[in-house]
């Protein structure tokens, strides 16, 4: 049955913790959602997803659910909705994007909740590449620096959202686009906060600043495969290497024009309203990471921060002349350890002089 194209018609993409979170998080509030998940079987027009977090907890219906984007079409005359929120590792970002690409239009609305960097751009060009659009055809697409919530998922079918996170930050490509996706989700998202340069917005992700040392500093642990949470078993001394990161991303940001990028200490206060004087007593003081138990050396902390988000920050330190040194060594000690090469590379992203240009020319 075909459902009626309006404002309230949202599609999710990923079906991970941020896109369960966010079917759920749109569901609550009276709209139409639909679900986009590799994870999921056939169609279902009745699934329901269960919160369980102190936000926004209960039942929530997902009006369509389904593996195949043709299916989620088909329920609505062979289109797709407007507004698109998406979810998913930067491993998925250039199969998302192709299987999303017949059915953009200038009209759609694509806010892309990704940690690793520049994904807005990989969308971008994937479409103008392999489906021929030009800039004026593309649909407007926007990163965020950030979640909006702090989220856990047990099942395909359940999560805890267990905060909402204070402030996030939004860039598309360029002013009027990000208007425009601001206006379709500030009432939705009432901590969004719209910046000038889409640049400014992945130089603000911090995902790899606050993950990648810690796993680093924990290698051993991992390939005897404890079980062990990275964030309560380690000591003040270990948090202190997400300042050592910091350092070298902040460095980047001022050779690019931004010396007033929010550092780490900003990022818990504003994301997680913790305090004190140490990285190691905010990341104490965040309720979320107490079950955060991980077992595999191949988690997306390692596999998919360093190539999508550490290494693309190299390339501009790289192109702007920044010595990196703590940077430099944990994609050296990280890439070896999973022994896989970095398929998202600087060429495919075409992160040159010639695109930084054009980019600090926004700013």
């Amino acid at each position: 049955m075909s459902q009626d194209m309006s404002q309230d018609n949202y599609l999710v993409v990923g079906g991970g913790d941020v896109g369960l979170a966010t079917a759920v998080h749109l569901s609550s509030q009276g709209h139409n959602v639909d679900l986009f998940s590799r994870r999921s079987s056939s169609i279902s027009q009745t699934k329901i997803v269960r919160s369980t977090g102190v936000c926004s907890p209960g039942n929530y219906k997902i009006a369509a659910c389904s593996n195949q984007i043709e299916e989620i079409a088909a329920t609505h005359d062979g289109k797709l909705p407007n507004n698109i929120v998406i979810g998913c590792r930067g491993q998925d970002v250039e199969s998302y994007a192709r299987i999303l690409g017949e059915y953009m239009t200038p009209q759609t609305n694509i806010l892309l909740i990704c940690s690793s960097r520049f994904s807005g751009r990989v969308f971008c060009k994937v479409w103008q590449k392999e489906f021929g659009m030009s800039e004026t055809q593309l649909p407007a697409v926007a990163d965020v620096n950030n979640t909006p919530f702090a989220c856990r998922g047990n099942a395909d079918d359940q999560v805890a959202i267990k905060r909402f996170k204070k402030q996030f930050k939004v860039a598309a490509q360029n002013s009027e686009m990000t208007e425009r996706i601001v206006a379709t989700y500030q009432g939705l998202f009432d901590n969004l906060r719209p910046l000038s340069s889409s640049l400014e917005v992945n130089l603000d992700k911090c995902n790899d600043v606050f993950h990648v040392p810690l796993i680093i500093a924990s290698l051993t642990r991992w390939e005897l495969g404890e079980n062990y949470n990275i964030y309560r078993g380690m000591g003040p001394r270990t948090a202190n290497l997400i300042g050592d990161f910091d350092r070298d991303r902040l460095a980047i940001a001022k050779a690019l024009g931004f010396p007033d990028l929010s550092d780490m200490y900003d990022y818990f206060k504003t994301a997680y309203g913790t305090t004190g004087p140490s990285f190691y007593e905010h990341i104490h003081q965040i309720k979320a990471l107490d079950n955060s138990t991980l077992r595999n050396p191949h988690h997306r902390y390692l596999s998919e921060e360093l190539p999508f988000g550490a290494f693309p920050l190299q390339v501009l330190a790289r192109l702007t002349g920044v010595d990196t040194p703590f940077l430099d060594s944990c994609i050296t000690l990280g890439s070896k350890f999973i022994d896989e090469p970095f398929t998202w590379t600087a060429e495919f992203l075409e992160l040159d002089n010639k695109w930084l240009e054009e980019q600090l020319r926004h700013n």
